[in-house]
């Protein structure tokens, strides 16, 4: 399945957020009620961990979990099942700002609409790229039920809610989760990276560097000093935005996130600010 990862064009302000832990999204257009809500319970709980949710966000339920997670701060990766989008979606546009948003193809220019075999191709590449895939609800027989079954005999780790629905799943080893419970899932994944990965979703008329991203963040990828992230609280507390602080540090938007979970899990809570954002 790694093959389809070979040859990606991308758009983004931060081509590394294919080095944090990945989840896979994928689900069949038609959907029971029941698992649609379990399903936005459990994207509310994921939209400000530190993780890269991977998914071609096409189908009804997939554009419902795309709208939560835009209202977080974890990194979100769009595969098109046909060449970029000329412009960027009016809903995304703060995201790619951020540093948040991942945008990737595996088709060229040409291939201006989706089709049955692309989203099956596109289908098969958020498979190939992500750590475990979460599946909330597969059609019996349909393509999302075959490709897991695809990725479930190369080892990958799928998981899906507990109950009848994910009964298909389940009897080819997918793992469950129970409601309201992320943890299930966010133990499976591998940690985060702190330092970028080798290259590998370039186009031809697009590459990425530190030494590119650093003409716009001098202090991208550098390690934190302490005087440095006692001035991130300061500035935080004040109640400066993420993207004011990163001009100040010199960072990318979504380093200036990331530092301030960290500060989180180490501290124990949320640094305080004086005005919400």
């Amino acid at each position: 399945m790694g093959k389809a990862a070979k040859d990606l064009m991308s758009k983004s302000s931060n081509p590394w957020l294919l080095s944090r832990s990945k989840i896979g999204l994928l689900c069949s257009v038609k959907c029971p009620g029941s698992v649609i809500l379990q399903t936005y319970d459990l994207m509310r709980s994921l939209r400000n961990e530190n993780v890269t949710v991977i998914s071609g966000f096409h189908s009804p339920m997939e554009r419902g979990c795309l709208n939560i997670l835009l209202r977080g701060t974890c990194g979100i990766a769009i595969c098109y099942a046909r060449s970029l989008p000329k412009t960027t979606p009016s809903n995304c546009r703060k995201a790619l700002e951020d540093g948040r948003l991942l945008m990737l193809s595996a088709f060229e220019e040409k291939q201006t609409r989706a089709t049955k075999q692309t989203c099956a191709q596109r289908n098969r590449l958020v498979a190939s790229l992500a750590d475990v895939i979460f599946v909330p609800y597969a059609s019996p027989g349909g393509m999302v039920e075959k490709i897991c079954a695809e990725a479930a005999r190369s080892g990958k780790p799928i998981f899906t809610f507990e109950g009848d629905p994910g009964a298909s799943l389940q009897a080819m080893g997918a793992r469950t989760i129970p409601a309201g419970s992320p943890a299930v899932l966010l133990k499976s994944v591998p940690k985060s990276a702190d330092a970028p990965p080798p290259k590998v979703t370039n186009s031809p008329q697009r590459t990425y560097s530190v030494k590119d991203i650093r003409r716009t963040h001098k202090r991208a990828y550098e390690k934190w000093t302490e005087e440095e992230e006692a001035l991130l609280l300061k500035l935080y507390e004040e109640g400066r935005t993420r993207r004011e602080i990163a001009r100040e540090l010199q960072r990318q938007p979504s380093a200036i996130s990331s530092r301030l979970r960290k500060i989180e899990q180490r501290n124990g809570k949320w640094p305080n600010q004086t005005t919400q954002q």
